[in-house]
């Protein structure tokens, strides 16, 4: 009789699970570069969990983020907008184009995300890691802008602002951690500070897998936001002197540990065949960090520049029994289209009362035939509309100063940076270049953006791209400007004044 009861309980919950949508699991990197897999063409990165998902399911070579800095391009993945349209962009020509531990602003709330739209069709929603789209608005402990309120009914182990070059607890670039830039969260209340990145690897592990334990009966959403490969390069024991390529190659190791753990704990509950993941970065690599930045390999430039290495992808999509595995796609994807994808799949409506830039991929996962959807993209720097790519050109309105020719002797010494610095950080300003026309490029036969074509011979095409900025500027309704706004009272501290505990 017990096997009787054993054979139908699991029947029952094969049979829940098949009638109910899928689970829909996002992992995000942190300044990982387009060159820094070894399935991407890295030479002497070492093959991990990653990899083996980019052969199990569908590896894009051709994906766009929204933006290419923190704030702003996380902001296009939850709310499949351009950030211009959220407000997640400095004012005029400021250069604050991050939100910052006093930042008073944040994501806002009135902005749907992922998390929003697919509790209305019953999913659970968890989130771990990096949040990096605010923290208060009034007080220093409100927690106004964190994940749960916008979506999340389960925040495990978080970092509402960031792993940033002050955290350096090795000892090799500061002395000690910067308090003041480097906490840790459980769900709205700070517990450690600074971060103990020991610990903080296995800890998100735990609550993403705990999430999926919990939930594995439900339909559910998790987004898993490394805090890898972001400088201060760190890893856990195990990691650290394994890699060939030093301290980047032992950080994204673990990070790649840190995605198996996930895909082990979905494949081992059963879940494999019912979730549907993508892995992607936020941006490209920050180049000028020597070899403690990642790697756009082709690529032209890195984080914070529109040219092809700071906003051009590595990206996998994985549905076992889905998608075929193995595949290699060249279709014009944005990290914005796993909005319209996600709910797509779920069979939720999109909102009507704002305007999505992202698009429905899923013919691209399920056929191989299926051509891209997008017409074009836009890709902005802050307020300013630097580029836009259509079909296989790029036009560039403005481009960012790449790093001289000389920086690495600079500001690097045995391929240790000297400190935190970037070259093409300004939208606006004497390091910026207007083109008129265009430069334009063919970015599928010339990735690497060397060549400009004529202008004079591709005017058709210039033609084109000028019509669509035309209409895309005249409908556009941005909101007003976000970033920027800082209070020093908002100071998040878990032991004030002395803003230190564990």
């Amino acid at each position: 009789m017990d096997v009787l009861l054993t054979a139908l309980l699991v029947f029952t919950v094969a049979a829940s699970l098949a009638e109910q949508p899928p689970n829909i699991v996002v992992l995000f990197a942190d300044d990982f570069g387009y060159g820094d897999m070894a399935s991407y063409g890295h030479p002497t990165q070492e093959w991990n969990a990653l990899d083996d998902l980019a052969s199990e399911g569908l590896r894009f070579t051709q994906w766009y983020s929204g933006e290419s800095l923190c704030t702003p391009s996380r902001a296009a993945l939850l709310t499949g907008r351009l950030p211009v349209r959220s407000g997640m962009i400095p004012g005029g020509e400021k250069e604050n184009r991050v939100l910052g531990p006093t930042s008073k602003n944040g994501l806002p709330q009135d902005e749907i995300t992922i998390a929003e739209l697919l509790k209305t069709k019953g999913y659970a929603t968890g989130h771990v890691g990096k949040w990096h789209l605010g923290i208060n608005a009034n007080t220093a402990t409100d927690g106004a802008h964190l994940p749960a309120h916008h979506g999340f009914d389960y925040v495990g182990t978080s970092l509402p602002f960031s792993n940033v070059w002050g955290c350096d607890d090795t000892g090799v670039h500061e002395k000690r951690p910067d308090n003041k830039v480097c906490f840790a969260y459980h769900n709205t209340t700070i517990f450690q500070q600074p971060i103990n990145h020991t610990e903080l690897t296995p800890s998100l592990v735990r609550d993403a897998v705990g999430f999926i334990h919990d939930h594995r009966t439900d339909p559910f959403f998790l987004y898993f936001a490394f805090a890898h490969c972001h400088v201060s390069m760190f890893s856990s024991p195990g990691f650290t002197g394994e890699s060939a390529r030093g301290v980047y190659g032992d950080n994204f190791a673990e990070m790649a540990w840190a995605a198996g753990e996930v895909i082990s704990t979905l494949k081992s509950l059963d879940l494999a065949n019912n979730t549907l993941v993508f892995f992607t970065s936020d941006n490209g690599p920050h180049i000028e960090l020597c070899l403690e930045g990642g790697s756009a390999s082709l690529l032209q430039g890195g984080k914070s520049m529109t040219y092809e290495g700071g906003i051009r992808m590595p990206a996998i999509a994985w549905w076992p029994g889905k998608i075929q595995p193995g595949r290699v796609t060249s279709q014009i994807a944005s990290t914005m289209d796993i909005f319209v994808t996600a709910a797509k799949i779920a069979g939720v409506d999109l909102p009507t009362n704002v305007t999505i830039d992202g698009r429905d991929i899923s013919p691209i996962l399920f056929d191989v035939d299926a051509k891209t959807p997008h017409d074009f993209l836009f890709h902005y720097c802050s307020s300013r509309l630097m580029a836009v790519r259509h079909g296989p050109y790029k036009a560039h309105y403005y481009t960012q100063m790449l790093p001289l020719a000389n920086y690495t002797t600079v500001h690097c010494t045995n391929g240790s940076p000297h400190g935190e610095f970037f070259q093409g950080w300004a939208c606006y300003g004497p390091t910026v270049t207007e083109h008129n026309p265009p430069l334009l490029f063919n970015v599928e036969a010339d990735p690497s953006e060397t060549y400009a074509l004529n202008a004079a011979e591709y005017g058709d095409v210039l033609a084109k791209i000028a019509a669509a900025v035309t209409a895309h500027k005249a409908a556009l309704k941005p909101r007003p400007p976000l970033l920027g706004v800082n209070d020093a009272h908002l100071q998040p501290c878990c032991n004030p004044p002395h803003c230190a505990c564990e």
